[in-house]
């Protein structure tokens, strides 16, 4: 009962999210090792106004590598809070966040009912995949991969923790997004509040474009105060839906 209590609490707490994530444009701008810091807001968010589209495209999404821990059976508890997880003994550890935004097509069109998948580290910094030399230790409260679906604005919300650290990598959410079961995206998404982003490779291939991955994160707090942390981050793909 308290663990469905707490779903229930993270799932509302969620759909509170996407209502405040209502993206109307981002401005893009480049970045390099040195200050890949100091990147522009991931989201504009305009309360109590109609969203207008098209939205204006400054700038897509790029493309980055799956990586190897791509989950290889996906669980069945694949909602959108990954922090709760059904049959579980407990809450994951780890900060929470809480972060979401806009989907949109490359006419600047939001893109509804699209899947978005993320994947990534418990607070150990292990995956959920057999091939992780870490796997022996991880988070068994942890959900791990979740799935949310994009509402008629095209927003998305989760509900997840920091990813732990490995290795030399920074700390980064991996994200896919499938429309009637054609992908349109992979990418990995790391965190404004992370230094020393330029060393990794895998950052720096995105070049000029590396600040559309850079999610901008700030302390809240949730529907029940608890602090939490809070990110936004649209997503403007290259193609354009329905042509």
């Amino acid at each position: 009962m308290a663990c469905h209590l707490m779903r229930l609490i993270g799932l509302l707490v969620t759909a509170s999210l996407l209502a405040a994530c209502t993206a109307i444009g981002e401005t893009a701008l480049s970045a390099n090792g040195e200050n890949a810091g100091a990147n522009p807001e991931s989201s504009a968010v305009a309360e109590d106004v109609e969203q207008a589209f098209p939205i204006e495209v400054t700038y897509h999404t790029p493309a980055q590598t799956e990586g190897p821990y791509y989950p290889v059976e996906k669980p069945a508890d694949r909602d959108n809070d990954l922090v709760v997880l059904k049959g579980a003994a407990g809450m994951a550890a780890g900060e929470i966040l809480e972060f979401g935004g806009g989907l949109y097509d490359a006419a600047g069109m939001p893109v509804a009912g699209a899947v978005v998948e993320i994947w990534q580290t418990d607070d150990n910094g292990a995956y959920m995949h057999p091939r992780d030399p870490d796997s022996g230790r991880r988070d068994v409260n942890f959900q791990s991969y979740g799935e949310a679906v994009t509402d008629e604005d095209g927003r998305y919300g989760f509900r997840t923790i920091m990813p732990g650290a490995y290795g030399r990598r920074p700390r980064h959410i991996h994200v896919k997004v499938r429309l009637v079961e054609k992908e349109l995206l992979t990418t990995q998404f790391y965190f404004s509040i992370d230094t020393g982003q330029g060393a990794d490779g895998i950052f720096a291939g995105a070049g000029e474009d590396v600040n559309a991955l850079i999610m901008q994160v700030e302390e809240g707090t949730d529907g029940e105060g608890m602090a939490v942390l809070t990110g936004t981050r649209d997503i403007v793909l290259r193609t354009t839906v329905g042509e």
